[in-house]
């Protein structure tokens, strides 16, 4: 096992050299955080162009936390969209994924099917409460965690994100 994460370690590793080594090559200054974004995948354009960014606005983030939140941020690779407050004590996110990266954890203690919203779906305590079902071919995942976060108000935000993206 240790022989294929060093593989996979020194593969990353050489991608990484190979990235900066172009860089270097074209005489172009590197923007750390540019690369940070390619390295990592964040790099997805701005969250104002997200459209899972699109679907709440801040105060409704506000709401359903139970705090003030800042603007959406791209989350997941450019899949989502995460909300948080200053200190991240309070924080929401909506994430849209192909269904084989679809998550169900069904072995949480507290795990709830959701009959009736899209197929396979569900709720369950998180750091807070978290809420998923796939819908039109798509994993639809809501996240809430703050002084605020229900089972209801999680299961609200799932409807609302299927809904939303519909339109």
């Amino acid at each position: 096992m240790s022989c294929i994460k060093s593989i996979a370690t020194s593969t990353a590793t050489a991608a990484v050299l190979a990235m900066l080594v172009a860089a270097s090559a074209n005489a172009q200054p590197v923007d750390p955080n540019k690369l940070k974004d390619q390295i990592t995948g964040d790099a997805k354009g701005p969250a104002a162009a997200n459209p899972q960014c699109k679907l709440f606005t801040v105060a409704e983030i506000t709401a359903l936390v139970g705090a003030p939140v800042g603007p959406g941020e791209n989350a997941a690779g450019g899949l989502g969209c995460s909300w948080h407050s200053k200190d991240y004590a309070a924080r929401a996110s909506v994430s849209v994924v192909p269904p084989n990266y679809f998550p169900e954890p069904s072995g949480v203690r507290g795990f709830k099917p959701l009959p009736g919203i899209g197929s396979r779906g569900w709720a369950a305590p998180d750091d807070g409460w978290s809420a998923g079902a796939v819908v039109q071919d798509m994993g639809v995942v809501v996240v809430i965690s703050g002084k605020a976060a229900t089972e209801a108000s999680v299961v609200g935000m799932l409807r609302q994100a299927i809904e939303r993206r519909k339109k």
